[in-house]
């Protein structure tokens, strides 16, 4: 995922400084039919970062929302709620006992069916640890990751309308 990044903030840079040149070559130079080259080209370099941008923000949209996902799970197993990835996914996710491993492995976003059933799923948990004398901590996190989660849908939702 981060060499995809690279890769894409690398042709990022490259567009950005093809620009520049033209820009120069644009004060530089009075030939009109010149003018006319230049400039469309400019326009389809600035068409290209649009798709450039848009791309590296998808992939770093997927990144933020497999992390929320593996946090959950590893806060969920170090409160002892969960014993495995596995029994994480069955149980707060509704989904299969391998759909973490196979959206990190593939570099997909999660369902957003996931993501809601793991943010209900979150907030009944923290409804009971309400009754815990000791549960400052754990309700903070778990507000947290409540929180982390509806935004996720949200932009999702948001994205669609």
């Amino acid at each position: 995922m981060d060499s995809r990044i690279n890769a894409i903030k690398d042709r990022i840079r490259g567009l950005i400084n093809r620009n520049k040149q033209i820009d120069a070559e644009l004060e530089n130079n009075a030939q009109e039919s010149k003018k006319e080259v230049l400039n469309a080209e400019k326009e389809q370099n600035n068409n290209e970062l649009r798709k450039q941008r848009s791309d590296r923000y998808e992939l770093q949209q997927i990144s933020e929302d497999t992390e929320f996902m593996k946090k959950c799970c590893l806060y969920l197993q170090k409160l002892g709620i969960v014993k495995s990835q596995h029994q994480f996914c069955t149980e707060f996710l509704n989904k299969s006992q391998h759909y973490l491993a196979m959206v990190i492995c593939e570099n997909r976003r999660p369902a957003i069916d996931a993501v809601h059933n793991l943010v209900k799923n979150l907030n009944e948990l923290y409804a009971l640890y309400e009754e815990y004398d000791n549960k400052e901590a754990i309700n903070r996190n778990l507000y947290y990751l409540i929180d982390r989660g509806q935004q996720i849908i949200t932009k999702r939702i948001l994205k669609y309308l």
